[in-house]
């Protein structure tokens, strides 16, 4: 098979989901502009490292900046370059795999694609394009800032502030969760279904045996009958 032919196969494995395709990265082009408007919106009204009340000791805005990953695991310089290769890598293989896959996805695994695509597209852009020497400030912006411990005039601990993120960030960590479900009921109904494969071997070899003995006893009768004309014959 030709390389144009297989690339054909691969993107284009049925028609008449391309519609359908077409819908769904025009839903992730929305999800990625409703990112960069809420990040462009606070980098230019709000000041760094200052928060914003909200909903008063719970929900604050606050602008700050990650160079790490997903809510500021793995900050520091060192590690961007490489945040930023995973970020152009995952966001490539995600869509991939979703034109490819797209026909035979279920809604809830579409879903999950969508806020994957859309939150490794959105972070994906501000680790490329955001760098001190021409905007300003190094990293994803983020903004979003909860107090789940009681507010800014209690104690610092893991819940309290928590960690700061962003819409993209929100996208990815939900799609994550939609994906460990995803992969828990798979490994279920394959050990169910296993079980059942299990269970039907398992009475096909019960069957077989009693239709062995049947047979067997059948057989059995069928000599001794035999035996007993033959006695009678030869008595004769």
């Amino acid at each position: 098979m030709k390389m144009k032919e297989k690339l054909k196969q691969f993107f284009c494995p049925d028609r008449k989901a391309v519609k359908g395709l077409l819908i769904f990265f025009a839903v992730v082009l929305g999800l990625v502009a409703l990112d960069f408007l809420s990040k462009w919106l606070v980098q230019t009204y709000c000041t760094p490292h200052s928060g914003i009340e909200v909903i008063p000791n719970f929900f604050y805005i606050y602008l700050t900046y990650n160079t790490g990953i997903a809510f500021g695991l793995f900050d520091g310089m060192a590690g961007r370059v490489v945040n930023i290769l995973i970020s152009i890598v995952l966001s490539i293989g995600i869509a991939l795999y979703l034109i490819h896959a797209f026909h035979r996805l279920k809604r809830f695994e579409r879903l999950t694609g969508l806020l994957l695509l859309s939150g490794a597209i959105g972070n994906m852009i501000d680790r490329v394009f955001y760098w001190k020497a021409t905007v300003g400030f190094n990293g994803v912006i983020d903004f979003f800032q909860f107090y789940l411990g009681g507010g800014p005039e209690k104690e610092s601990t893991f819940l309290n502030p928590f960690a700061t993120f962003n819409p993209a960030d929100a996208y990815l960590t939900v799609g994550i969760v939609f994906l460990v479900i995803i992969v828990v009921i798979d490994l279920i109904k394959g050990e169910v279904a296993k079980g059942k494969e299990l269970e039907k071997k398992q009475a096909e070899a019960s069957q077989s045996e009693k239709e062995t003995i049947i047979s067997s006893v059948e057989h059995q009768d069928a000599a001794e009958k035999s035996q007993n004309k033959d006695g009678e014959t030869d008595g004769q």
